[in-house]
């Protein structure tokens, strides 16, 4: 995401299409190939002659394949929305990755320090097949993305492509599988193992310094100026991580029929829906406020009576929670807890 009113994936599937026809392709594909650049990538550790390391070859599966990588890489492109705060930790800045959020550096404040001088090109939201090829990666993350069949089929005939596990949601693959599935990939298991390892150690933290939180009901909603309101199922990232600091989804929202996705649409008849102990509200762009704050259908629930309705403006921590990676959520913590723990006091 590259502006601060582009809502979040799993509000709103980006549906990247390819720029590169088919015969722009194969002509490129040629050319790399003629140019003995297809495998070699610049001298990198996947040239051909160099031993592949320790760990590698890796086979990963994917949900359309199985990605072969040969050593590990020296370049890579992200094209998962936030692969790249997997890699960023690991003192691995991606030579190309597709922006998140508002801030020009199209990464979150939680790693943006991490790219110290380098600036990642920016892809924008379609997959751009040739602007990828271009950077001449050794690997391609599309972890936490909606690569289609065909946009894998195409990048993976260059180099290998690290798409959505089998099985997984567009968007709505586990911090922890993210984690795991990217320290494979890039030969940082043990590293990884670390990062994981310690924002769990965060969230185990923050649920005992907080007995309050147990049991307690919670509703996250996003809506907007024009009064939409869709409210966040256990398929979303925000709910599995209120549920582990000990907060339960309403029984409103967890029983309604989402059809396996991110959110539940609310009709303004049904507003009385999203009620809970505490009610999370985020908005689909930081201009959405003011005005989301003097919603009377909301302010006139229950929870927004007594003071337990939280409508986030703080847009770094609306993305942070959207986010949930092993480097966000950390930061969202911080400035969540605080929040929780007043509203939760007012019950």
């Amino acid at each position: 995401m590259t502006t601060a009113d582009r809502t979040h994936p799993q509000d709103e599937s980006l549906r990247g299409g390819t720029r590169l026809g088919r015969r722009g392709f194969l002509a490129g594909a040629t050319g790399l190939l003629a140019a003995g650049l297809v495998g070699c990538a610049g001298g990198s550790p996947t040239s051909s002659g160099q031993a592949a390391g320790p760990g590698f070859p890796v086979r990963i599966p994917n949900k359309f394949g199985t990605s072969e990588i040969p050593a590990a890489p020296g370049k890579i492109v992200s094209l998962g929305i936030t692969d790249h705060d997997v890699t960023l930790p690991l003192g691995i800045v991606p030579a190309g990755l597709t922006p998140w959020g508002p801030w020009e550096s199209g990464v979150g404040p939680w790693v943006e320090p991490m790219l110290g001088q380098q600036k990642p090109k920016q892809l924008g939201t379609d997959v751009d097949v040739e602007a990828v090829i271009a950077l001449m990666p050794d690997v391609i993350l599309g972890v936490q993305s909606a690569l289609t069949q065909d946009q894998y089929n195409r990048l993976n005939a260059f180099k290998p492509v690290v798409a959505q596990p089998p099985n997984a949601i567009d968007y709505g693959v586990n911090w922890r599988v993210q984690a795991e599935t990217i320290g494979q990939a890039l030969g940082k298991k043990a590293e990884v193992d670390k990062l994981i390892a310690d924002t769990q150690a965060r969230i185990d933290q923050t649920r005992q310094a907080n007995p309050l939180f147990e049991g307690r009901t919670h509703v996250t909603v996003r809506t907007d100026s024009a009064g939409t309101y869709a409210a966040y199922t256990k398929q979303d990232a925000r709910t599995a991580l209120l549920e582990q600091l000990g907060l339960k989804l309403a029984p409103s929202i967890d029983g309604m029929d989402s059809g396996g996705k991110f959110n539940v649409k609310v009709s303004k008849e049904q507003v009385s829906l999203l009620d809970a102990d505490v009610v999370i509200v985020t908005t689909a762009k930081p201009t959405d406020v003011a005005a989301v704050k003097a919603d009377s259908l909301l302010n006139n629930l229950p929870a927004a009576k007594r003071g337990s309705l939280l409508v986030l403006d703080d847009y770094d921590l609306t993305m942070a929670l959207g986010s949930a990676t092993v480097s966000s959520i950390p930061f969202a913590l911080d400035k969540l807890t605080p929040l929780l723990t007043e509203a939760l006091q007012k019950l």
